[in-house]
């Protein structure tokens, strides 16, 4: 049996030699052309302001070589780089009275960041602030609710002023309102905002409003109806989708919201109230959505919004990873070598040959950031002739995953492109065999001798003497033979 099983593998091992040798010739490629069958481009948009880019950038026909580069791009600018027009939108409700844990009343922790971040905002000379506040006044429901502290100004002294002029009023007016008037009650932010949007002059990239309140509406335009849900949630939410569809950036924070108490008229919390408006902070219904507590006010207002006007960190690209695979005929038949190696980020030292790819990563690339790498593949001086006179894709495809890419559930998700640029190598053809030389026509033949002669020409007996000879020899060889053969029997 194990012979059985040793002569099986052995023909088996001779069957894959062959047919290896049949089937994959390795031939020389000296002679071969190379050409370039299709410069595409693969373009992938990684967001609205990134993308990745691989192309062809350089090629040498007659050394048989290609030369592909890859750029991924940041084109996002710094927003207030260029002329912006930002409007502060600040609740003055009696609400915002209440004395908070970090000492003094919210208003004053408000005003006092807003302050801040208008002092930050006005040091670029691209910008101008408004400032307009909102509660509710003598006509509930209509925009007479909301008031114009300032128009757009680069002017510092007139932006801090209007907004200590927010304080002065409120704090005067609650020290000395009749307790049953309706003035500064409630909140209407439907009233702010719809009066922020009106101060843009349209002449600007860039328009923003930054939303400071402590409540959810309970009032709207066109209803003085004291309302936390229905009709006053639907006007607020179609007033912020507005603006943000006229391409005016909201920013919305909210503080002073205690997310279990529930309201009497509707039975909902104050925190699923303010969702039904402006969405989560993970999902805002626009823009950004801040939902925070009073000991974050300031920190929120002066850093993280203004961080957020002066270098979105949405903009930011990061962990990105691009992965370029290439074909078993392109790693089979072609050298690959770096001919420049990212200055961002890392890449892999060669192709892995487990999965027949390289391994771009980029840890963060900011704005108009670009960053490149490029290599090239080399036909091979011995290639396997399958490839002959075949289109061959350069690269298989390329995934990317990003911070910035994700699925629902928050995982990665992968964006890919196939489109890659082809190329083709013929291998000359094979030179025909050498006809054999004409074979020499035969010499004619000599005449025939017919003449008889009168008399028999004596035998010489060689013939003879041959014959006898040879049979001595053949008997000789039998005798021995025979005796050698006996003689051993004998032995034994």
């Amino acid at each position: 049996m194990k012979l059985l099983k040793k002569i099986s593998f052995i023909f088996l091992l001779l069957f894959v030699v062959l047919s290896t040798s049949v089937l994959a010739t390795i031939v020389s490629s000296e002679k071969a052309t190379f050409e370039i069958v299709e410069n595409n481009v693969c373009t992938i948009n990684i967001t609205d302001k990134a993308v990745f880019e691989k192309k062809i950038i350089d090629y040498d026909l007659e050394k048989k070589e290609v030369t592909i580069g890859l750029k991924v791009s940041n084109t996002a600018t710094l927003p207030l780089d260029k002329p912006s027009e930002i409007v502060l939108v600040i609740d003055d409700s009696k609400s915002m009275k209440d004395t908070i844990a970090t000492g003094g009343s919210r208003m004053e922790a408000v005003a006092d960041s807003a302050k801040v971040l208008a002092t930050e905002l006005l040091k670029l000379d691209t910008v101008k602030l408004s400032v307009v506040s909102f509660s509710t006044g003598t006509n509930e429901g209509t925009i007479t609710d909301a008031t114009l502290r300032t128009g757009l100004t680069n002017s510092r002294d007139v932006v801090l002023n209007s907004i200590t002029e927010i304080c002065d009023d409120f704090f005067d007016r609650i020290e000395h309102s009749d307790p049953s008037s309706s003035v500064g009650a409630r909140t209407n932010i439907e009233a702010g905002i719809t009066l922020a949007g009106e101060q843009f002059t349209g002449n600007c990239e860039n328009e923003f409003i930054i939303l400071l309140t402590d409540g959810v509406p309970n009032i709207s335009l066109g209803s003085n109806k004291i309302l936390y849900s229905g009709q006053t949630s639907i006007n607020t939410k179609n007033a912020l989708t507005k603006l943000n569809n006229d391409g005016i950036q909201i920013l919305s924070m909210m503080t002073g919201v205690n997310e279990d108490v529930e309201t009497m008229q509707t039975n909902k919390t104050y925190k699923a109230l303010a969702e039904e408006v402006f969405g989560t902070p993970e999902k805002p219904t626009v823009g950004k959505f801040y939902y925070i507590t009073d000991s974050e006010i300031e920190e929120t207002v002066s850093t993280v919004i203004l961080n957020q006007l002066i270098a979105p960190l949405d903009d930011i690209l990061t962990d990105i990873d691009i992965y370029d695979y290439f074909p078993q005929e392109i790693i089979d038949n072609f050298n690959f070598e770096y001919v420049e190696r990212p200055g961002i980020g890392t890449v892999s030292e060669d192709i892995d040959l487990q999965n027949n790819r390289i391994v771009w990563h980029i840890d963060k690339l900011g704005y108009e950031e670009s960053a490149t790498l490029s290599y090239k593949l080399t036909l091979k001086d011995n290639i396997n002739d399958e490839i002959d006179g075949v289109i061959l894709d350069t690269n298989e495809k390329v995934d990317i995953t990003t911070d910035k890419v994700l699925n629902d559930n928050d995982s990665k998700k992968v964006i890919s492109s196939d489109v890659t640029p082809k190329v083709k190598v013929t291998l000359p053809e094979p030179e025909p065999e050498p006809k054999p030389d004409p074979e020499p026509e035969p010499k004619p033949e000599p005449p025939k001798d017919d003449t008889v002669a009168p008399d028999p020409i004596p035998q010489t007996g060689a013939t003879i003497l041959g014959i006898v000879i040879i049979s001595a020899a053949l008997i000789t060889s039998i005798v021995i033979g025979l005796r050698l053969y006996f003689k051993g029997k004998d032995i034994k």
